[in-house]
């Protein structure tokens, strides 16, 4: 089921952004860029409606898809739920939503070094569009991006 986010969310979802952080990314960004529960609590408290959509599974919140503006900002899912279609069901609701908004192209940010997240994006139209900036000494994001 997916749903918008609600107040009562934010502490679940700032953990569970910090356990996939530490999951997908550990290869290449180290402890000091890893967020905390309290960094990612802060970013979640002044979420506007619309902005922010959580995916459950039993009761538990298994992922979560935000938006701002004509961007995916962010995309993740708790490690022991990927692989169900859960990043796919939040990255096609949030697609919907963008055309809703009367978007008619869309873009997000990955790490260059995120292979299974590149890959997961390229399998559902998504495709690099040239731009790259480098977020920390050696640690670069690409923008993804593709008509809606």
């Amino acid at each position: 089921m997916i749903r918008p986010v609600g107040g009562t969310d934010v502490a679940a979802i700032a953990d569970l952004q910090v356990r996939t952080w530490r999951a997908a990314y550990a290869g290449f960004v180290d402890d000091a860029h890893m967020p905390t529960v309290a960094d990612r609590v802060g970013l979640w408290q002044d979420l506007a409606p619309g902005q922010a959509w959580l995916a459950e599974r039993d009761g538990q919140i298994a992922g979560v898809v935000g938006l701002r503006g004509g961007e995916v900002r962010v995309l993740y899912v708790d490690p022991p739920h990927q692989g169900q279609g859960i990043g796919t069901a939040l990255l096609g609701h949030a697609e919907d939503q963008l055309r809703a908004a009367g978007h008619v192209r869309a873009q997000l940010w990955t790490f260059r070094d995120n292979a299974a997240g590149r890959a997961f994006y390229e399998r559902r139209g998504w495709a690099p569009d040239g731009a790259e900036q480098e977020l920390w000494p050696g640690v670069h994001e690409m923008r993804y991006a593709r008509q809606l």
